[in-house]
Formats: C-alpha cells, structure tokens, sequence
C-alpha cells in the first residue's frame, strides 16, 4: 500500500509542477515541511525525480529528494501545490 502510494503522490506532484510551470520543471515556491522551509521544487525529467531546495546564503543549497521525505510532507507538498490552480 505504501508503494502505491508513493507513486501516485509522486506522479500527481510532477503534473501539478508541469501545470504551474507551464513545463519550466522548476518553481520558486515556499514550502514549510517538517525539516525546513523549502524554498523551491524541481521536477527532473532525466531523471524522474523530485527535488526540494533549501537555500541558505548566497552559496549553499541544500537538496532533499522527494522519494526520500515524510508521508505527511509529501501530502503537503500536494496540497500546497494543488491550492494554487
């Protein structure tokens, strides 16, 4: 079950970045999670990947996979995207 919903999750983010994006697979966007504030998120077509950005300074990004964050995050990543259509 869990599985499945990984995958639906992760498949219903990269159409809501490739809708708000207008197929520019990045969006500079804030989103509070439970391990920071991100401050952008990229779709990776060549990779088939999600990342999260978090950006300190001038100098320093942070990277989180998407695959890789809580349950809980990955659903408020949703509906903070999806709020937006």
């Amino acid at each position: 079950m869990k599985v499945i919903f990984q995958k639906i999750i992760k498949k219903k983010v990269e159409l809501l970045i490739r809708k708000l994006g207008v197929n520019v697979f990045e969006l500079i966007i804030e989103l509070p999670l439970s391990f920071s504030i991100c401050d952008s998120i990229e779709y990776s077509e060549k990779d088939n990947k999600i990342y999260l950005h978090v950006f300190d300074g001038d100098d320093f990004d942070l990277i989180c996979d998407f695959d890789d964050i809580e349950e809980e995050d990955k659903l408020k990543v949703y509906q903070i995207l999806s709020s937006f259509l």
